[in-house]
């Protein structure tokens, strides 16, 4: 028998976005980040906003070791 369903891609097509919020003067949560994009060889595009005493960073994250960059973001950041 045959499986109609189609066989699953090793990334996702459209990037998922991530976001934290800290302290304007910490900078090392974004270059965190960046970090691990390097580690597991996925794709980040970092936004930076400074509202006050307050940093938000928000990443579009796309590739294929999308789920292991998940879980130590989870872990790290």
């Amino acid at each position: 028998m045959e499986s109609s369903a189609t066989p699953f891609e090793a990334h996702s097509a459209k990037p998922i976005r991530i976001g934290l919020t800290c302290w304007r003067w910490q900078w090392r949560k974004a270059t965190a980040i960046e970090r691990l994009a390097r580690q597991f060889g996925v794709t980040v595009q970092l936004t930076e906003t400074i509202s006050g005493l307050h940093r938000e960073i928000e990443a579009q994250v796309s590739g294929a070791n999308l789920d292991q960059f998940l879980s130590a973001f989870a872990r790290q950041c």
